[in-house]
């Protein structure tokens, strides 16, 4: 499968050496899961029950929401769910929008996980709807159902057409180079990207004689060099540790490291907890097991309470915000 299609751009808009893994991971392959009970239920499809059986009490709710918002958004208009009715043509590309609303110029793409970068994405799928539909301008609505959060993304022929050209010019570019990012541990080539490898090379020296740190926090550049390089070192890590871990398990030997087996910790089962729970006081016991996640406590609240008793928002609590480094997304040189 090339990797020029739609639903990498935003990752090549990055880095035009860019590759996806032919391995699904876990977050892929619920994505995935997601995507389909999400046109089984807008097509009201008899599998939909089948389906939201795999899925979470939170997961069913998050399709759930996403699909009230296609709704109302469009109103009585005939919605397009069926993947043979959604796939989308564009500059030799092709990709599979999740539902579409041809009177009303948009377009859906549920997103799963954390929110990210997807406009090069929804252009390509803006141009090519727009070339179907004989249209000046579309819109593109992502909704990001595990935050409950709709982003809208509006286009015109030209916008979406220089966008998508950008990012297919620098990927068909013979002279283009691989450009270290926030998406290097997703990337099949991450292994042998000479880009990537070069900074590992350059964050490995700590181990080495004469490596002066305080110079690499003093500078900038080099710390952001530092910072980048050591997030990808720790995906690494990992698949370093579990190559290990199987050598050893198999009778070989990795010099400086052995396997420690570690008691199993000990626990009750909440069927327990509950038969004692009144003799024992409800306050301590919840009180012990800790606060309840809001979206936990609004499932259980639509589960367990009447549909005219509505959820007490003034109880959800905020924590104070927190502050975290993040990458940003970098053009390549």
């Amino acid at each position: 499968m090339s990797a020029l299609r739609p639903s990498n751009l935003p990752k090549l808009a990055v880095c035009p050496c860019y590759e996806s893994n032919p391995v699904a991971g876990p977050a892929a392959e619920r994505g995935t899961l997601l995507d389909t009970a999400f046109r089984a239920e807008l097509l009201g499809l008899e599998e939909r029950l089948v389906i939201a059986n795999k899925l979470t009490a939170d997961e069913i709710a998050a399709v759930a929401w996403s699909v009230s918002m296609v709704r109302a958004i469009s109103g009585r208009e005939r919605v397009l769910a069926r993947e043979d009715d959604c796939r989308v043509r564009m500059l030799n590309l092709t990709g599979t929008a999740d539902a579409i609303v041809p009177s009303r110029l948009t377009h859906f793409d549920l997103k799963t996980g954390a929110r990210r970068n997807y406009r090069e994405q929804m252009a390509a799928y803006a141009l090519g709807l727009m070339g179907a539909h004989f249209a000046g301008e579309w819109t593109a609505r992502l909704l990001f159902c595990d935050q409950r959060e709709i982003e809208t993304i509006k286009f015109t022929y030209e916008e979406a057409h220089d966008i998508v050209d950008q990012v297919v010019k620098a990927f068909n570019d013979p002279a283009k180079k691989p450009n270290p990012c926030e998406y290097c541990g997703w990337c099949a080539k991450a292994d042998t990207c000479p880009a990537l490898l070069a900074m590992v090379g350059e964050t490995l020296t700590v181990t080495e004689p004469g490596f002066d740190f305080d110079v690499v926090l003093a500078d900038p550049e080099k710390l952001g060099r530092f910072l980048t390089a050591c997030a990808f070192i720790e995906g690494l890590h990992e698949r370093a540790k579990k190559i290990a871990t199987e050598r050893i398990k198999t009778g070989g030997k990795v010099p400086g490291w052995k396997l420690v087996t570690r008691k199993g910790s000990e626990f009750v089962d909440c069927e327990t907890v509950g038969h004692h729970i009144q003799r024992m006081g409800f306050g301590p016991v919840l009180a012990a097991y800790g606060n309840l996640p809001a979206s936990k406590f609004r499932d259980l609240w639509s589960e367990r309470m009447s549909s005219e008793k509505p959820f007490p928002e003034e109880s959800v609590k905020h924590a104070a915000p927190s502050v975290y480094l993040k990458q940003t997304k970098t053009k390549p040189n």
